[in-house]
C-alpha cells in the first residue's frame, strides 16, 4: 500500500466537558513516524455525562487516501508503548469523530476509574505507517449502573417480633466504574417498594458512602409494614440502590436493576383487649367463659385481677387459642416482669403467679415495657390521676398556677367541665411540668378521633386550638376508644361540690375559715386534689354547715367501695381517717357507681 504525500496530518480534538484547561506540559512520544500528529492544545479533560450525544473527539488530517488504497485507523493506549492498543475506529475519509458518550466508554474500557483523571496516547495508522503519538489526561464519568450482589431473588425472610435487636437481613453491592482509591464521593440510597409497583411509592434507607447496609428485625419490619406489605403474611418487597454524586453541572444518579425478595411481617398494631385466661387468673380459669379483660389505655393494658398460686396466659384475641403471648415472648422483646410472675416451665412457658394470693392491679406498659402488680385500684382506672389543660383557651392561662384538671372518671377516660375561649391550649400528664405535655398532632398521630370544634393552631408548637363558641363544655378524653370530645356543659350533681373539713385535710382542720372544696366535674361526680395527712376528717355538702356532714358509715351503709387508705375513724363520730402515705391526693367521690377514691 501506498500513501499519497502528506504536508501534515492535522489532529483537533474538540470536546465538550465541564471543564476545559490548558496545560504547556503536555507529553509527546517521538517515534519515527511516517506522518505526523500536530500536539493538541489541550491536555486535560472532563467529559460532561450531561450532553452524551455531542461530538467529544474530531481528528482531521488534509490529505485523504488515493482511491483504492487502505484506510486510517484510530488506536489508544494507555501506555506511551502501545503494546496493547485498543481500536477506537477507522475511516476512509480525511476525518474522523467520537461523541462524549462513546469516548467516555473507551476511556473507562481502557481501565479508566470514573471521574479520576486517566492518561490516554493516541496515534493514527494506515497499513506499516505509523504517526507519532500525543497524550493527555481525561476525567471520565460512570456509565455502568451499581450492581446489587446480595441478596437475590430467591431470598425468603420471616420476620420475628421476639428477636428484635437481631440482623434480619444484609445488603451489598457493587460500583464497577470505581476504584477503592477513588476521590470521588457517591453517596448511596437502598429504596425499597411494594413488590410489582413500579417504585409508585417509595421507602429510602441511607447507606451513605458504604456499599452495604443491614437492618435488625425491628427495624426492617417497619419499613416493609410502610412499603404496603401486610403482617403475618409473606409478600413480595422490590429494592434497587440508587447512586448519587453531586456535581456543578447538576446531581447525577445512577440506579440499579431491581432486586425481588419475599418477606413477612409481623404485626406492631395493638390489640384493644388484652385477655388473660388460665387457673392462675382465679376469676377466668382455662376457658373462655369468663376471661380477664384488660383495656388498652394509650399504649398501656391495664385492670384488676384475682390471682392465685398458679399458671396463666395473655391472648389478643377473645376465644382464640393463637393468640397467646407466653412469659418467653414478653422476656424475648425485652420487658422488665414482676418478681412475683415466673415462667411456669408448664410445657406452654406460661405465667406463674409466686405471690400472695388476692386482688392486684396489673400493667403492661408496651412502651416502657414493663409487667408490673401493683395493690388493686378502686374507682375509675386511667394511666394518670388526672389530665391538665394550660394554655391562652383555657382558664388557666399560660402557667401552673391555676391549671385546669380534667380527672379520671372512667376506666381510661378523663372528663370534666371546662371553659374555653378561641385560644390556643395543651393538655398534659404531670401537674407544673412542661415537658409532659401532649400537643394536637400528638393525639391525631396516635388515631385518636378529635372534636371539630379543635383544630392544630399551627402555632409553632402544634398546641390544641379552640375554634368554637366560646364558653363551658364537658370536656371527655377516652384513651380506650381513642377520641377527645365536647358536650353541653354537665352540672347533674346534687351539689355544686362537697367540702372537706378535719385535721386530715392540711388546708383546712377543724375550721370552715378554708374548707376544701371537691367540685362537681361531671354527671355525679366530685373530684379534686387534696393535702392529706394522717387523721380525721369529713365531707359536707353546704359550706359552714356541721349538720350537713357525711361520716364513714354512711357512705358504707349506702353501698360505696371506699378507697383501702380510707377507714373509719372510729373516734365518736366516726369520720373518715387517712392512712396512707401523707401527700397531695385525687380525691373522686362517685355517686353514680358508687365509689370513693385516693389516687
Amino acid at each position: 500500500m501506498k500513501f499519497t504525500k502528506f504536508s501534515a496530518l492535522i489532529l483537533s480534538l474538540f470536546f465538550v466537558f465541564m471543564a476545559c484547561e490548558k496545560d504547556e506540559t503536555l507529553e509527546t512520544s517521538s517515534p519515527e513516524a511516517q506522518f505526523k500528529l500536530l500536539e493538541p492544545t489541550i491536555s486535560n479533560i472532563n467529559l460532561n455525562y450531561n450532553l452524551p450525544d455531542n461530538p467529544a473527539m474530531t481528528i482531521v488530517w488534509d490529505n485523504p487516501l488515493s482511491s483504492g488504497t487502505d484506510g486510517y485507523v484510530i488506536e489508544l493506549s494507555s501506555d506511551n508503548s502501545f503494546e496493547s492498543p485498543m481500536v477506537v475506529g477507522t475511516s476512509t475519509t480525511d476525518r474522523f469523530t467520537m461523541t462524549v458518550s462513546e469516548f467516555n466508554n473507551t476511556v473507562l474500557g481502557a481501565g479508566a476509574d470514573a471521574f479520576e483523571p486517566f492518561t490516554v496516547y493516541l496515534r493514527v495508522t494506515s497499513g506499516s505507517l505509523v504517526s507519532n503519538s500525543v497524550s493527555f489526561s481525561v476525567s471520565s464519568y460512570s456509565e455502568a449502573l451499581p450492581i446489587i450482589t446480595s441478596p437475590d431473588n430467591s431470598f425468603n425472610l420471616v420476620l420475628l417480633e421476639t428477636t428484635p435487636n437481631d440482623t434480619a437481613i444484609s445488603m451489598s453491592w457493587e460500583d464497577p466504574d470505581f476504584g477503592e482509591n477513588s476521590s470521588v464521593v457517591v453517596s448511596y440510597d437502598v429504596q425499597f417498594a411494594q413488590g410489582g409497583t413500579n417504585f409508585e411509592t417509595i421507602i429510602t434507607e441511607t447507606a451513605g458512602n458504604d456499599t452495604s447496609l443491614e437492618f435488625t428485625h425491628e427495624a426492617f419490619n417497619d419499613i416493609v409494614l410502610n412499603a404496603g406489605l401486610a403482617a403475618e403474611e409473606a409478600g413480595s418487597l422490590d429494592f434497587r440502590v440508587r447512586a448519587s454524586i453531586m456535581m456543578d453541572g447538576g446531581n447525577m444518579e445512577r440506579i440499579s436493576e431491581p432486586v425481588t425478595i419475599t418477606v413477612t411481617p409481623y404485626s406492631v398494631e395493638l390489640s384493644p383487649i388484652l385477655y388473660v385466661v388460665g387457673a392462675g387468673a382465679a376469676d377466668a380459669g382455662w376457658s373462655w367463659d369468663n376471661p380477664v379483660e384488660l383495656p388498652l389505655q394509650g399504649t398501656v393494658y391495664s385492670g384488676n385481677i384475682n390471682l392465685i398460686n398458679d399458671a396463666f396466659r395473655f391472648f389478643t384475641e377473645a376465644t382464640n387459642w393463637d393468640t397467646g403471648l407466653n412469659y418467653p415472648y414478653y422476656e424475648a422483646v425485652g420487658y422488665t416482669i414482676d418478681s412475683n410472675l415466673v415462667n411456669a416451665m408448664d410445657g406452654d412457658n406460661n405465667f406463674q403467679f409466686t405471690g400472695t394470693p388476692g386482688e392486684y392491679f396489673i400493667q403492661i406498659d408496651t412502651v416502657a415495657k414493663t409487667i408490673t402488680l401493683s395493690p388493686p385500684v378502686v374507682g375509675p382506672n386511667c394511666n394518670f390521676d388526672q389530665l391538665y389543660l394550660v394554655g391562652a383557651g383555657t382558664d388557666a392561662g399560660w402557667s401552673w398556677d391555676n391549671p385546669v384538671s380534667l380527672p379520671c372518671t372512667g376506666n381510661g377516660t378523663y372528663s370534666g367541665n371546662v371553659t374555653f375561649s378561641n385560644d390556643a391550649f395543651r393538655f398534659f400528664t404531670v401537674n407544673n411540668n412542661w415537658d409532659s405535655g401532649t400537643n394536637y398532632p400528638g393525639y391525631e398521630g396516635s388515631g385518636y378521633t378529635i372534636d371539630s370544634n379543635f383544630t392544630n393552631a399551627m402555632d409553632g408548637d402544634s398546641n390544641f386550638f379552640f375554634n368554637g363558641t366560646p364558653g363551658t363544655y364537658f370536656l371527655t378524653v377516652d384513651d380506650i376508644n381513642k377520641t377527645i370530645t365536647l358536650e353541653a356543659e354537665q352540672l347533674t350533681c346534687e351539689f355544686e361540690q362537697l367540702w372537706l373539713v378535719g385535721a386530715g385535710i392540711v388546708d383546712a382542720g377543724w375550721s370552715w375559715d378554708t374548707p376544701v372544696a371537691l367540685p362537681c366535674t361531671g354527671a355525679g361526680i366530685y373530684s379534686g386534689q387534696v393535702a392529706l395527712q394522717n387523721d380525721a376528717f369529713r365531707f359536707f355538702t353546704i359550706n359552714s354547715n356541721w349538720d350537713t356532714g357525711i361520716n364513714y358509715p354512711t357512705y358504707e351503709g349506702n353501698g360505696y367501695t371506699i378507697d383501702p387508705d380510707l377507714i373509719n375513724a372510729l373516734d365518736g363520730d366516726s369520720n373518715f381517717l387517712f392512712d396512707g402515705t401523707p401527700g397531695t391526693y385525687t380525691i373522686t367521690v362517685d355517686t353514680v357507681n358508687l365509689t370513693i377514691s385516693v389516687d
